[in-house]
């Protein structure tokens, strides 16, 4: 199987990692023109213009998140490429929590406003496979979780809001939870993210790895939490603590 990826950056590479093997060729797709000259059987849409640059320059993450997206999948629907587009949990506003794939979308922030309508123009197309993904996170990725973790690897106090929710997925775990759906021939919109976690307990988890101190806050209550029901069925459960444990040690032992 040939699997496109449509950039060299840290997604790509992480997915590259899980994805290779003597069946799959990996390729880099970053124009229209090259998905229709290698024709992939799939395309991961791993390039974007993550949440802080992207509330910072709008027009950037609009270029990229949203028309860059649209005109690779369109060109991969041409050629018959299913297009695995990573959407976002910040495409719903919080005051529900648990969203399912079917609830209504009402972005907050630019970036959440990106995914969505870039993700709502290639189901258009149809072929494809809308991941939902939680909050993403790596020791680098610049995501949303990236300034706490940032704060923690460097010994500092973290402030954390106890009635903050989200759920949460490595990128490592967001590569190999990917390559089973990808197999299994998935089609449609999927939430892929943990259980319901608060901000308070991730920043736990952190300071259990770096023993720095956390200060529990009690602010405006937001749950941007993902059911995972429809991953549950493909026997797919992601354990908020685990992923941030294994992402540690997956860097200890690479180093």
């Amino acid at each position: 199987m040939k699997i496109a990826v449509t950039d060299e950056g840290e997604i790509a590479k992480a997915f590259a990692r899980f994805l290779g093997s003597n069946s799959n060729e990996i390729t880099i797709v970053d124009s229209p023109s090259k998905v229709i000259r290698e024709k992939p059987d799939v395309i991961l849409h791993t390039f974007e213009i993550p949440i802080f640059e992207s509330n910072m320059n709008p027009p950037l993450a609009w270029s990229f998140n949203t028309w860059y997206a649209i005109n690779i999948a369109r060109a991969g629907s041409k050629v018959g490429s299913v297009n695995v587009f990573l959407s976002s949990f910040l495409i719903y506003d919080g005051k529900r929590g648990f969203y399912k794939e079917h609830n209504t979308p009402n972005p907050l922030n630019y970036y959440g406003l990106t995914k969505l309508v870039g993700e709502s123009s290639i189901i258009t197309l149809g072929n494809y496979l809308v991941l939902r993904v939680g909050a993403l996170f790596s020791l680098s990725y610049r995501g949303f979780l990236f300034p706490f973790i940032k704060a923690s690897t460097r010994g500092k106090i973290l402030k954390c809001n106890k009635n903050f929710y989200i759920s949460i997925i490595d990128l490592n775990t967001l590569a190999k939870v990917s390559k089973l759906l990808i197999n299994k021939e998935a089609r449609g919109v999927i939430n892929v993210g943990s259980n319901r976690v608060s901000l308070f307990e991730i920043c736990s988890y952190l300071s259990d790895i770096f023993g720095n101190e956390v200060i529990e806050i009690d602010n405006q209550q937001r749950d941007f939490s993902l059911d995972d029901w429809l991953l549950r069925a493909y026997n797919i459960k992601i354990d908020a603590k685990e992923s941030i444990l294994s992402l540690i040690e997956y860097r200890l032992l690479n180093n």
